[in-house]
């Protein structure tokens, strides 16, 4: 390993900048719901030939109901993809259940993301030990 990178858990991690940028805020009406929306490129480098490490083109989609929200991921190399990844309701911040699903405020957000172009859409699933992800259950949305 050379003196300009560490280890973590194993992994060689260079110190090349580790950026993060973010366009402002979108922010707009969907039904009952209000969306916003934030573009996001993350990356590490470039490094002196212009390469990255890592490069993630994004959008966050924060839908909120009342005083719940859901958030949701998007990348901009597959929009038809989208993420669910956590939700802020009376329990706390936390990743979804499966009753979840029957939530107005996930259904809203469900049909957002398919009205907006996304028409498979995941969820961060803990259960899910082989990829850490599960489609959208089918009943109940």
């Amino acid at each position: 390993m050379s003196e300009k990178e560490f280890s973590i858990i194993g992994t060689s991690v260079s110190e090349l900048p580790y950026n993060i940028d973010c366009d402002t805020k979108r922010t707009t009406i969907f039904g009952k719901a209000r969306v916003t929306i934030t573009h996001c490129i993350d990356s590490i480098g470039p490094d002196s030939d212009g390469m990255y490490q890592a490069y993630y083109d994004y959008e966050t989609i924060i839908l909120e109901v009342d005083n719940e929200t859901v958030s949701a991921k998007r990348y901009a190399d597959t929009p038809e993809e989208a993420s669910l990844i956590r939700i802020k309701d009376s329990k706390g911040e936390r990743l979804l259940q499966l009753d979840d699903f029957n939530k107005v405020l996930i259904k809203t957000e469900i049909s957002f993301l398919r009205n907006s172009g996304s028409e498979n859409i995941i969820y961060l699933d803990t259960s899910n030990q082989k990829i850490g992800y599960s489609t959208v259950p089918k009943d109940g949305v």
